[in-house]
């Protein structure tokens, strides 16, 4: 590596982690490629969690499940995550392993069947207003994420329906979600700034910056003030940043919740 890329790294790398403030025993779950750090001692079995954006990969949610026995919701209207989520529910009564991403190798699922009874899957996406609307597809077939935002710039895409977080937990007698996760390639900013202006009571936020992963040169200095615009709405409505990885993937705990777990 160069020593101006040894620069340009060690300067993002400062701006990623500029605004963290960590908290003790924090754990991480899932996949290398799709886990997150959250707190170890948090979760219950009472707990209720909204994972948004499954793909071929839904470690993290079925983690939460076998780990915390909490009530899980996982959101995507892609045929080919349903699919997943039906083979994985599948060899899993069956017995058999199963690994994310459709592949031989990598990440096998923990989770047991009796785990997978409080996991529901939603064919819906999520947005800011009620409507069918279009999913860009990626620009190569095997990865598994579209984009409502076309993050790619692609010109094929997939309707599909979609909805108000307010209404989803309204529909489902939520008052509350002590987790929501974001992996939804670009959308992430329009939800964020919806669950903001509904004033929804959102206890811990885990959300991944698409953006910065899909840009290069000054096109990824962009992203990064997109990212750092979003992360600073969250912390001035009262959340901190507790833990931000590699291509932005950060964990945001509203400082009621942050305060308890300090003490």
């Amino acid at each position: 590596m160069s020593l101006v890329r040894k620069i340009a790294k060690m300067a993002v790398d400062y701006r990623r982690q500029k605004d963290v403030t960590p908290v003790k025993n924090l754990v991480y779950l899932g996949s290398p490629n799709h886990g997150y750090v959250i707190p170890a001692d948090y979760l219950t079995s009472s707990s209720v969690c909204y994972c948004v954006g499954a793909g071929t990969d839904i470690s993290l949610d079925t983690e939460l499940a076998a780990r915390f026995r909490a009530q899980v919701f996982i959101f995507d209207p892609m045929p080919y995550a349903l699919a997943h989520f039906n083979d994985l529910v599948s060899h899993t009564r069956q017995g058999k392993l199963f690994t994310a991403d459709n592949t031989k190798d990598g990440y096998v699922y923990t989770v047991s069947a009796e785990n997978l009874e409080s996991v529901r899957y939603c064919a819906t996406g999520i947005w800011n207003e009620q409507k069918v609307i279009k999913f860009y597809s990626p620009i190569k077939e095997t990865y598994a994420g579209h984009s409502i935002t076309n993050l790619q710039s692609t010109a094929k895409y997939i309707e599909a329906p979609v909805n108000k977080l307010a209404n989803i937990m309204r529909e489902f007698g939520h008052k509350q979600l002590d987790l929501l996760k974001l992996e939804i390639e670009g959308s992430e900013y329009v939800v964020i700034d919806d669950v903001l202006a509904d004033k929804l009571d959102v206890k811990m936020i885990l959300v991944e910056f698409d953006e910065f992963h899909h840009r290069r040169g000054l096109a990824r200095l962009v992203a990064i003030r997109h990212i750092e615009q979003s992360s600073r709405k969250l912390i001035k409505a009262g959340y901190k940043l507790v833990n931000s990885m590699g291509f932005y993937k950060r964990a945001f705990i509203r400082a009621d919740v942050f305060d308890s777990l300090a003490k």
